[in-house]
């Protein structure tokens, strides 16, 4: 559990704010009967390896209005997140960073009943969460990995919606968190015809996304050409798909554990050694895909390899004005360049460190256990719409 004194720690010499985490024990994945069993991994639990994965049978049934996909870089105005067991002192760290340095930000806290909300909101009071900017959503699930099963959020029309895609994990209570978010918050809910995990996705606000091939393998009924059409048309995007990491480096394949978007054509790339083979290769080529089209890349250390444990990086969020770079225990010096860049990647705004040292076993950090809620009346951050020169920012690669 977390001490009731935990707070922002300022580390003037990086310039940064870290969050601290306590050290809890790595977790045994065994099926998780009630809410006390050991959490569920990003990955496949041992009892879920050969469970046949749902299957995508909704209608064909796009929005029929004007359709725009927010980037997470543009305004948002709240965070989902799902309370878990295990998981207390990362979901504390992200909500009382964002209620305590947002004055405008929800969050949004998924939990099971009464008796959880109880429990998250001792915890969230003793770690310093501003509980006047969290409100809390009672719904059955199965893990913490929001990100992954929850609602992506579009506008139609100017108006929040949802599209909801049918979990790549046999996890069906995970599964009906979007439709729990489109009845409590009265919104048109969109069922896009594929079966996919939320981490394997990223788009800018000119309308490009990136994912990786695991999209077309865990759709083979259907053709690159056709899924391209799903996302023109229930997202009004233009989709690139890269080679995914090999599932022994990276069990999720997910796209977030290499890449982040900053702003529109500007991107963040994870760096792998050169001895770490097809990971190494798929960030190089991508990295030259995105520069020749006129993207500016910046670079973060990636390493790792072991199935679950995909040390990384850019598997960070970007909130408004702040940005939640995961730190590592006994990386002092990839910590401290990770956030060197981030710095000169995201001008002007705050970098806060945040302990991923225990939640990176399980494959998967900060972005996979958030959702972006994006603001219908958004701006874009660095105010490029506007005559005023003085928030304008320009940045070069490190």
């Amino acid at each position: 559990m977390k001490s009731s004194n935990k707070g922002l720690r300022c580390a003037a010499a990086l310039g940064l704010c870290m969050l601290s985490a306590s050290t809890r024990a790595q977790e045994a994945v065994t099926p998780p009967p009630a809410e006390e069993a050991a959490p569920l991994p990003a990955g496949l639990a041992p009892f879920e390896v050969g469970v046949p994965l749902p299957a995508a049978d909704t209608a064909f049934a796009p929005p029929t209005g004007a359709v725009f996909t927010p980037a997470e870089y543009a305004r948002n105005k709240g965070l989902l997140l799902r309370w878990t067991s295990g998981f207390e002192n990362e979901l504390s760290d992200i909500t009382v960073a964002i209620s305590t340095l947002d004055p405008s930000a929800i969050v949004t806290i998924v939990v099971s009943g009464s008796s959880q909300q109880n429990s998250a909101t001792s915890t969230l009071t003793s770690a310093g969460a501003d509980l006047s900017q969290v409100q809390f959503l009672v719904a059955a699930s199965n893990s913490v990995w929001m990100r992954d099963y929850g609602p992506r959020f579009i506008l139609e029309d100017k108006q929040l919606a949802i599209v909801d895609h049918v979990y790549n994990r046999p996890r069906p209570q995970d599964d009906t968190i979007p439709g729990a978010v489109a009845t409590a918050w009265a919104l048109a809910k969109y069922d896009i015809p594929l079966t996919h995990g939320g981490g394997n996705f990223h788009l800018f606000q000119n309308g490009e996304a990136f994912m990786t091939e695991l999209i077309l393998d865990e759709n083979p009924g259907l053709s690159e050409a056709t899924i391209l059409n799903d996302y023109a048309l229930y997202q009004n995007l233009d989709v690139t798909i890269f080679p995914g990491f090999p599932e022994q480096f990276d069990s999720t394949r997910h796209i977030d554990m290499w890449m982040l978007p900053v702003r529109d054509k500007v991107v963040i790339i994870g760096e792998y050694p050169v001895g770490a083979g097809a990971p190494r290769t798929i960030t190089e080529d991508a990295v030259a895909t995105l520069e020749g089209r006129g993207y500016t890349v910046f670079r973060t250390p990636g390493w790792g390899g072991n199935f679950q444990t995909h040390f990384t990086y850019t598997n960070a969020v970007v909130f408004n004005r702040l940005v939640l770079v995961p730190q590592y225990s006994g990386h002092s010096a990839e910590n401290a360049q990770a956030i060197a860049v981030y710095q000169q990647a995201f001008p002007g705004r705050q970098i806060l460190g945040i302990d991923g040292t225990d939640i990176v076993g399980l494959a998967g950090v900060f972005h996979c256990i958030v959702m972006h809620v994006p603001d219908p009346l958004w701006i874009f951050e660095d105010d490029f719409e506007t005559a005023d020169t003085t928030v304008w920012s320009s940045v070069t690669p490190p």
